[in-house]
């Protein structure tokens, strides 16, 4: 059982740092539009929040896979991802046509907090 859990704990933690890497390339990859999506949310600088995004979740999810700094990385990409969730994601707010595919990627965001929540819970039991 210990095996499974050192080896499940670092899997999870690889996985949702994969998520964030892979995000962070395709918002830095469609930079201009992201920020345009980003405006007409009502974001304020858009340009420099989302630069500061893009280097937080490839530095958290750097940290995960490299198993450094565990706890802080999770809280922290828990964190930015509870604050960004219901700014781009407001399903509430959405057009009809859009408002499915917003309540999909709100349920989604809400499922990697839980899993980030874990990965800190799980490294702050025992280190990783």
């Amino acid at each position: 059982m210990e095996t499974f859990s050192v080896w499940g704990a670092a899997t999870a933690r690889v996985v949702v740092a994969l998520f964030y890497l892979v995000t962070a390339l395709g918002l830095a990859k469609d930079f201009k539009m992201v920020t345009g999506l980003m405006a007409a949310k009502g974001v304020p600088v858009p340009g420099p929040l989302l630069i500061v995004t893009i280097l937080v979740w490839v530095a958290g999810g750097g940290a995960l896979i490299l198993g450094r700094g565990i706890v802080p990385a999770a809280l922290v990409l828990l964190v930015l991802t509870a604050i960004i969730t219901p700014l781009i994601h407001n399903f509430w707010a959405a057009p009809a046509q859009e408002r499915a595919n917003e309540v999909q990627h709100f349920a989604n965001n809400i499922a990697i907090m839980a899993g980030l929540l874990a990965i800190a819970a799980a490294a702050s039991a025992r280190p990783l």
